[in-house]
């Protein structure tokens, strides 16, 4: 399976010149590509050969390996798809605040030691926070730059590293007042992370919002802010980790509602659903429950928090409600463990693959 490791780059002064004039080229190409396909009917495999014709008639084009260049159109050409198959926005042009990366492919790289060797640019030196397994295979490397510098995301081919057989099964009902229950009662309180954060935004904003626009003291105000809201997700991402990790570890099969999460977050509760990364934890639990051996199962959402888990029985329940009470057959629990309950009732005793939905009749 694929994986990615992420490492922080220390470049020095030339060499962060010379990844910024990598990602301002790419931008260029980006910009001049998506022109010529918005105006002419071209094909993206065309423009990947007249890249050789480009850098024949423009020299600085030459400093930038070709890869790197082509990888630009074949970018572009998948936003294209997304927009035909999805129903995505057209592309847009990129301003200098909007393309922050750049990838090689297998090629034009290599890594040694604490050394990134890259082609056109230089051997850069890298923080190897975690050792790259020696049996994996390095498919490609992009290059991203954010508001805390740049870093390496190499994605690695790694063997899967199953964990011991599990038969144990656990529903999972997320929320907003606790950020999920467990079927078997078991509650994982909601961190609220931007909700902390909101004290430390206020103030980046204020600043930023008493700066002249177009000033170097605006810019510098508008990092710090970009600071502060990395800061909080990056405590998200840490904490959807260890979660993930913990319950990939405890249960061999992990029931999920296959929710509408972009429908939900477009409500009047969509900053608390943002706040919560939902998506965020479900995509890591998948990722590791196939690296693990285990299985994620999605099932209907609909009503989970309305039927009784004991009985069947449906009750409509306003959001204020938090217990549940069952008239037919008396049983009393936590609204959101009445839910994981539901949740795990309704898997169906079907075998499935790792990380894909068993189809279950509600």
């Amino acid at each position: 399976m694929l994986q990615t490791y992420k490492y922080k780059l220390n470049p020095n002064k030339a060499q962060r010149l010379s990844l910024q004039r990598t990602l301002d080229t790419c931008r260029e190409i980006w910009n001049m590509a998506l022109e010529q396909r918005k105006y002419q009917r071209t094909h993206w495999t065309v423009q990947c050969r007249e890249l050789t014709e480009l850098k024949v008639g423009f020299p600085e084009y030459k400093q930038v390996h070709v890869h790197v260049l082509q990888n630009v159109v074949k970018k572009l050409q998948r936003s294209f798809e997304r927009m035909w198959e999805l129903g995505a926005g057209f592309p847009r042009f990129k301003s200098k605040q909007r393309y922050h990366s750049f990838a090689f492919n297998n090629t034009g790289f290599s890594l040694s030691g604490k050394y990134l060797q890259l082609s056109k640019i230089g051997n850069v030196k890298v923080r190897l926070s975690r050792e790259i397994p020696e049996n994996a295979v390095i498919k490609s490397l992009t290059l991203k730059q954010t508001v805390s510098g740049w870093y390496a995301c190499f994605a690695v081919e790694v063997p899967t590293q199953p964990l011991p057989v599990s038969d144990a099964a656990v529903g999972i009902d997320v929320g907003i007042e606790n950020f999920a229950a467990l079927s078997d009662g078991t509650m994982i309180p909601n961190p609220r992370f931007y909700e902390q954060g909101q004290a430390a935004l206020r103030v980046a904003q204020r600043r930023v919002a008493r700066r002249k626009k177009g000033s170097v003291r605006r810019r510098k105000a508008v990092v710090l802010l970009k600071k502060v809201h990395e800061h909080i997700q990056s405590k998200r991402l840490d904490w959807a980790h260890k979660v993930t990790t913990g319950l990939v570890n405890r249960f061999g099969t992990i029931v999920l509602e296959n929710l509408n999460i972009k429908g939900l977050a477009q409500g009047i509760l969509a900053k608390q659903v943002h706040d919560c990364g939902w998506s965020q934890f479900i995509t890591l639990l998948k990722y590791k429950a196939e690296n693990a051996g285990r299985r994620v199962v999605e099932v209907d959402a609909r009503y989970t928090s309305q039927e009784c888990p004991a009985c069947g029985t449906r009750k409509k329940k306003s959001l204020s409600e938090r217990t549940h009470e069952c008239s037919e057959c008396g049983l009393v629990l936590h609204r959101d463990t009445t839910a994981a309950q539901v949740i795990l009732g309704r898997m169906c005793p079907l075998d499935a693959k790792i990380g894909e939905p068993i189809p279950c009749l509600v």
